[in-house]
């Protein structure tokens, strides 16, 4: 029997299609091999669970840690590392941003990554709200965090945002695409309301930021409010946010 814990989070109005397509995913992975779901549950933030059964599970927790992540012990986080994680809570405190990197626990733990260091990270001396909203540094985006300071005793992580993070933010704002980024929705989701909206040739590119998390990158004569007022009512209740560089760079000029 083999217990794996992921990293991929389902969440939204969308969860029981999500989970249902991870299912799916699964099933076709073990057809041919030795090897059972004997549980498929998420945990309480919406992590993925699953049991397996028979000589090949091994084989296949590994497949699923690849395609989906892995989760991290609290006991194994040391300074230094560096985690895929996802945005929580934003704007429930002034003091920082959580980041959710699947810790396992028996109380909920997040990274916090604290004002002061967001400030120096993207050189600007704004409170927390403004930041955010002019960043779109939004629940559940996909970020990569180093760990700066792990207090053991209090069970308390410090980190800033790592390197690939910020160049992803420098890249998106210099560049001259609008991207409309959707979170809570698969790939075959996006691919069929663009088609039934007509806008698919408005695309560009479809980056994935994560399983369920994607930015569609306009192409330069497309608005991404205007794709957004086409698919939004096909995807009712699935979080969307706008990223029009323009707007941003007048905002942190400001």
């Amino acid at each position: 029997m083999k217990t794996v814990s992921l990293f991929t989070k389902v969440y939204g109005k969308k969860r029981k299609l999500l989970l249902d397509s991870v299912k799916f995913d699964i099933l076709e992975m073990i057809k041919e091999l030795d090897v059972n779901i004997v549980q498929f549950k998420t945990d309480k933030r919406g992590h993925l669970i699953i049991r397996l059964d028979g000589q090949d599970s091994e084989f296949i927790s590994n497949m699923l840690i690849k395609k989906y992540g892995p989760s991290t012990s609290f006991d194994k986080i040391t300074e230094g590392q560096t985690f895929n994680g996802s945005l929580v809570d934003v704007g429930k405190v002034g003091y920082g941003i959580y980041v959710d990197i699947a810790l396992l626990n028996n109380i909920r733990i997040d990274a916090l990554v604290p004002l002061y260091k967001i400030r120096k990270q993207f050189g600007l001396d704004r409170a927390l709200r403004l930041l955010a909203s002019s960043l779109i540094l939004v629940d559940n985006l996909p970020v990569e965090v180093k760990i700066t300071n792990v207090d053991k005793n209090n069970q308390k992580i410090e980190a800033e945002f790592g390197q690939n993070t910020l160049a992803r933010f420098e890249k998106w704002v210099h560049d001259d695409h609008e991207r409309l980024l959707i979170f809570g929705a698969n790939r075959d989701m996006l691919d069929n309301v663009l088609k039934q909206s007509g806008h698919l040739d408005d695309i560009y590119e479809i980056e994935n930021l994560g399983v369920f998390e994607h930015a569609l990158i306009c192409k330069r004569s497309t608005r991404s409010s205007g794709i957004l007022a086409a698919i939004g009512p096909r995807l009712q209740g699935v979080a969307m946010h706008l990223f029009i560089p323009k707007e941003i760079e007048a905002k942190l000029n400001a």
